[in-house]
């Protein structure tokens, strides 16, 4: 049991580490190529920009997303980790956060998905690629999912 959490948070380490050092690549080809690249083997990518919970910095992570009933969904599942994202803290902390979509930039409000209707938006990525079911396994946490909403006016 002790080997098997050790391994689990080796794995996780090493997924973090391959995150910070893919994410600003990602963040770059994204801004490069208008989006058209990214998400072409599943799932649309978007950018995602927070402001920094502990620090005030912006942050942008590159995220799949589904449209949903005029909404954008995120989930936190940070690969079936055993905490949420840092992008997720950033969202509760600081709700106005700018999403860049196809060559778009807006700015949109968070909020989490209330949890009577978190599982039924979780399934839809689920549906969209199987590797949330994985997620969703790994990890003893409910996976939050993030909406996202256009800004009044």
């Amino acid at each position: 049991m002790v080997g098997d959490r050790q391994g689990e948070a080796m794995m996780f380490r090493l997924q973090m580490f391959f995150l910070k050092l893919f994410a600003p690549f990602h963040t770059f080809v994204f801004r490069l190529t208008g989006g058209r690249l990214m998400g072409k083997f599943g799932l649309p990518v978007l950018l995602l920009t927070t402001t920094g919970a502990r620090t005030g910095r912006q942050q942008t992570s590159p995220l799949l997303y589904i449209e949903h009933e005029g909404t954008l969904l995120l989930p936190a599942s940070l690969w079936g980790g055993p905490r949420n994202p840092a992008w997720y803290h950033n969202c509760i902390a600081n709700p106005e956060v700018v999403v860049e979509t196809r060559g778009m930039r807006r700015t949109m409000r968070a909020e989490i998905a209330p949890e009577e209707d978190r599982q039924r938006l979780y399934d839809l990525f689920k549906a969209g690629s199987g590797h949330y079911a994985g997620h969703e396994a790994r990890t003893t946490r409910k996976i939050p999912v993030v909406i996202l909403r256009e800004l009044d006016g």
